[in-house]
């Protein structure tokens, strides 16, 4: 069947917006609050999510004029071995990562239903294994039904974070909201460089969905519109309810909304319909990295379920802003090379070398520069230096040595 891009852009806004209405937005915001005032986290927010908008926006037009996949695009920076090697390998390991810490949300929400509603106590590493088995069944034998499922859940956390907030200023005030003080103390550009974690993924995967754009501007309208309208409220109401009920645990927030069986059973529905999501595209990651057949999709995506469950239990939720930084660290300077090799050294090629050791090393150029740089802005550079550095050694190295 001959695809049709003729996609407009309020149905690729629609896919990003599902794709945002999320647990972890909200677990940005309440994230964020533990260390700065409302206003600079919006701020923060408002800057980052922008800064991955913006070379979304670049890599989606390199979609549109040539019709290519992420990792196809990646070929020409990269080398389509390359290509295939580090970018699949990033994302497995991101979307596993996702996994891990909302079935561990999903088990502590499941715990706490259990304690609040009939008094009786399980460990949420136990909760957390049985909804990630759960959930890795669904993603292995239930994928059709999981459309049928965002249906409701989509909707229903809407309706939820409605009425949080209905909740919430019955009984607080704006200016009790904007003259919160944090206890810690975060600066507004690493508060910056975490909010580009968050989406950078979806940054650097965007090619994937909005290369089936009508136009160029169809894609860039629907990437700004989809992301960040809906990013900044979902971290708004994270914060507020992180102030307002004066805890930055997302599921005793929810639990304390009033009606705590049917908040938290949203909560895991929420978690349930985009977890299959995760697994099934790091199963298929990487699957496709040690280039198996598809027949062999099921049990790569229960191996690589058992792994994220095994993170579950092991409680990765309390390392998520550990794990958004890695996110910054690995998958930006992908997009820097990407950006550099279309636009900059205009070296683009529709006939890639099997590894472009130069996209490779720039790659580990901006990685490393995140990693040892001490500084505040490191983050933000990262991108900048893989891009200057692709750049440079494109025009000094022929491209004849990448073959």
């Amino acid at each position: 069947m001959t695809p049709q891009y003729n996609t407009k852009w309020y149905s690729l806004s629609g896919i990003w917006f599902g794709g945002i209405v999320s647990v972890p937005a909200l677990l940005v915001g309440s994230t964020l609050i533990h260390s700065l005032s409302f206003s600079n986290a919006l701020w923060a927010g408002f800057i980052g999510f922008n800064i991955v908008v913006l070379f979304m926006s670049l890599l989606s037009v390199s979609a549109v004029i040539h019709r290519k996949s992420t990792v196809s695009l990646a070929s020409s920076s990269f080398g389509s071995k390359g290509a295939a090697v580090i970018v699949g390998l990033v994302i497995g390991i991101s979307t596993l990562g996702w996994f891990g810490i909302q079935t561990n949300i999903a088990g502590a929400s499941f715990a706490k239903i259990l304690l609040e509603i009939n008094g009786i106590h399980i460990p949420v590493w136990l909760s957390s294994i049985c909804w990630g088995i759960l959930m890795v069944i669904t993603a292995v034998f239930g994928f059709t039904y999981v459309k049928w499922l965002n249906y409701i859940a989509v909707p229903a956390i809407i309706i939820l974070l409605a009425y949080a907030m209905y909740i919430t200023f019955q009984n607080h005030s704006w200016e009790d909201i904007l003259c919160f003080q944090p206890t810690e103390k975060m600066s507004l550009l690493q508060a910056i460089g975490f909010t580009i974690g968050f989406i950078s993924v979806g940054g650097v995967i965007s090619a994937d969905y909005n290369r089936f754009a009508a136009s160029k501007k169809d894609a860039i309208l629907g990437s700004i519109l989809g992301i960040v309208p809906s990013a900044m409220c979902l971290l708004a109401i994270g914060g507020i309810l992180a102030i307002t009920q004066e805890t930055y645990d997302i599921v005793t927030i929810f639990s304390s909304l009033g009606f705590p069986f049917l908040a938290m059973s949203i909560l895991i529905l929420a978690t349930w319909t985009s977890n299959v999501m995760n697994i099934y595209s790091s199963g298929l990651a990487f699957n496709n990295l040690f280039q198996l057949s598809d027949k062999n999709r099921s049990k790569t995506t229960l191996i690589i379920g058992g792994i994220g469950i095994g993170l579950a239990a092991a409680g990765v939720l309390s390392q998520f802003m550990n794990f958004i930084t890695f996110l910054t660290i690995t998958i930006t300077p992908i997009a820097g090379v990407m950006i550099s090799d279309f636009y900059l050294s205009k070296t683009y090629t529709e006939t890639p070398a099997k590894i472009n050791w130069n996209g490779i090393i720039s790659w580990l150029i901006g990685v490393t520069v995140m990693i040892f740089m001490d500084s505040e802005i490191k983050n933000i550079l990262g991108i900048l230096i893989a891009m200057l550095s692709y750049f440079i050694l494109q025009k000094t190295i022929k491209n004849e040595t990448n073959k």
